[in-house]
């Protein structure tokens, strides 16, 4: 006869060491989960845009000075970085339950273009005036309902942020939004799609300290879906709250691409300072290079580009 009981004695036991291996993991999950109860992590404020570069012209008129037709061509270039951004958006964007809001981007007002760069190339072939932009243009999304949010606490995005097919999405937390004197404060970053991103963080005073990349921690590039905590391995700094108390914004900015250079001071720690204000930051940040993905033609060239803002407050 067939003998089965230590095959049935050697099943038990490696049945209880999964049952003991997931209970260790349960436990995990609910610490984890603990930490971040009650913590909404919607951010304080978000801008989403997409980038293109976009060449406009104007032609020469009779009745128009040539200073007008070179406003004409700027005004042509950011007419075509909005239709740009249209399509890019409706062909990048398959997020179930959530809708573009195109309020920004609709009809003739350019409130919601930016002019990161420009060259000016003047009059060409004696007929038209020419112009290149690299231009921001901003939009949003909504739910369609509100039963469609999702849970956005414990630390997570909800399901739809987390989806890869939606519009690029980094979440930046902490554990809480108010600290005392003495206590020690961990930043947590995850995004929906791989990403770069730059980390900052601006005192209560007004100073700007880039948290990420740092000089001992250099990493630009994370993985979609995973958490990073800041300060984390090879960081050589804490984040303890000292004087002087008050409001401090820790901001994000990403991109699928490469961000721009920015160049920073010596602030300790591995740290970086940056000199001048948050939006020449932000600016300097969006000196990337805007590249078409697969198969698109030169025409649909176009980058994503997030930031999210959270805001904690210290005091004594």
């Amino acid at each position: 006869m067939m003998e089965w009981w230590p095959v049935r004695q050697k099943w038990k036991q490696a049945h209880w060491l999964i049952v003991t291996a997931l209970l260790f993991l349960a436990l995990a999950l609910n610490a984890h989960a603990q930490q971040f109860r009650g913590v909404s992590v919607v951010p304080d404020e978000e801008k989403r845009s997409s980038i293109h570069e976009v060449d406009g012209y104007a032609y020469l008129s009779e009745t128009m000075t040539l200073e007008q037709v070179r406003h004409a061509a700027i005004a042509t270039a950011k007419r075509q970085a909005v239709e740009r951004a249209k399509t890019y958006i409706e062909s990048n964007t398959t997020i179930e339950n959530f809708e573009v809001t195109q309020d920004r981007i609709k009809g003739r007002s350019h409130g919601s273009v930016t002019v990161l760069e420009m060259k000016d190339l003047g009059v060409v072939d004696n007929t038209r005036y020419h112009v290149w932009i690299k231009a921001e243009v901003e939009y949003g999304i909504k739910p369609v309902s509100m039963a469609s949010v999702g849970d956005q606490t414990n630390g997570n995005l909800s399901s739809t942020h987390l989806d890869p097919q939606a519009p690029l999405t980094v979440r930046v937390w902490t554990s809480k939004k108010e600290y005392r004197e003495g206590e020690h404060i961990i930043v947590y970053m995850q995004g929906n799609r791989d990403f770069y991103a730059r980390i900052v963080d601006i005192t209560s005073n007004g100073d700007i300290i880039q948290l990420l990349p740092n000089e001992y921690r250099q990493q630009d590039r994370f993985a979609a879906g995973q958490i990073y905590q800041i300060p984390g391995e090879g960081d050589r700094f804490d984040l303890k709250v000292t004087p002087p108390f008050g409001e401090d914004r820790i901001v994000v900015y990403a991109s699928e691409v490469p961000l721009g250079n920015v160049s920073m001071n010596s602030a300790g720690a591995g740290l970086g300072a940056f000199g001048g204000t948050q939006e020449s930051l932000g600016i300097r940040t969006r000196g990337i290079s805007v590249t078409a993905a697969g198969n698109q033609p030169a025409a649909q060239k176009a980058a994503a580009f997030y930031e999210s803002t959270w805001k904690l407050s210290t005091g004594p």
